[in-house]
Parts: structure tokens; sequence; C-alpha cells
């Protein structure tokens, strides 16, 4: 699929339009994440981050751009720009927020607020800040195929846990990260 086609299928959605997608900051552990889209040799792609090794939490761990509500952010997108512009450098003005999917709240208490945008052909990153190891993008299309998914065993606040993931060559791809995904391109279909 290309860019354009995602961005389609994402705004025709029956979820996209169940309810209003920009909300205020709820609660002390909110936080949100921006799956920035963008394109690869003509097909629609989002672009990951890996951790850094040394970070306390979650080192290591692929996810997407983003964190903690600031006082400062007006709003949840406003947190998600914000992370992505200190995590991977991209300019505001290259991030065009198309919508969000539904909040994810995790094992560890924090409810997340995912932003979809749309990245400018001229997005550039880098990974020269301190939370981010490697920026690295998976075409929508890598990301749907059922075969690419497998079911792991996880030992996860003392129980075992049958979760989805994804192996890339930076490592796997699973929890919340996992199921932002999963949701999104269950959206597409």
């Amino acid at each position: 699929m290309t860019l354009d086609e995602v961005i389609t299928r994402f705004y025709t959605s029956s979820v996209q339009q169940a309810e209003s997608r920009i909300v205020a900051r709820q609660s002390v552990k909110a936080s949100a994440v921006l799956l920035p889209l963008t394109e690869e040799n003509g097909l629609a792609a989002l672009l990951f981050c890996k951790r850094s090794a040394y970070l306390k939490h979650h080192p290591s761990q692929l996810c997407f751009p983003g964190g903690k509500v600031e006082p400062s952010d007006v709003n949840l997108q406003m947190t998600a720009i914000r992370e992505t512009q200190e995590e991977l450098g991209i300019a505001a003005h290259h991030i065009t927020p198309i919508g969000t999917l539904n909040k994810h709240t995790t094992l560890t208490g924090f409810n997340i607020f995912p932003v979809v945008a749309r990245l400018s052909p001229k997005a550039q990153w880098h990974t020269d800040s301190a939370e981010v190891e490697k920026a690295f993008i998976i075409t929508i299309e890598e990301l749907a195929a059922p075969q690419n998914w497998q079911t792991y065993s996880l030992q996860l606040a003392g129980k075992t846990r049958q979760l989805p993931g994804y192996i890339t060559p930076h490592g796997l791809l699973w929890g919340a990260t996992a199921s932002l995904v999963k949701n999104f391109i269950a959206l597409l279909k």
C-alpha cells in the first residue's frame, strides 16, 4: 500500500470515527507516542526506535517515539510531537497528525495515547539522543503479513503471558508497541 492509501483507509475506518481523538491530560501516568508514517520505495512504512541499552526503564526495547506528559504540554498530541523532536530530531513542521488510536493501558499502569502522523518527505531523523540507539522503518505490507507474527511466552508481573511478537533485525517488537501496530493494521483492512 502507498502512504496515501494507508492514510485514506485510516481516515475512513469506523473505529477512527468512534470517539474524539485528541485527549487532554487525564492521569499522572499519561503518556503519548507517535506512529510516524513515512514512505520507502513507494510503500507506506512506520518509523520505530530502539531504546538505548543503558536506560533504567525498557532498555533495548523497540518502540515508537514518545513518553510521559510534561506540565508544559497543551495536549497529548503535543506530547507525542515534543517527544519525537527530542528523541529523533524531527522538526514539528515535518509532522502532520492525522488522528489517534484508542488509548492503550499497560501492565505498568501507563495510559498510552497513540497519535498517528504523516512525516513529510523532507523529514530527517537521527539517533543522537541519549534515549535512542537506533531508528528504523518497517513497511505496512510487512507488518500486515500474518506469517511475520509469532506468539511468544513471556514472564511479566510474575505471570506467564502469551503475546504477539514480530522479529526485526533490531530485536523483538512486542508488548504495547506490538499491540498498537496490530490495532493500526486492523483499521486498514
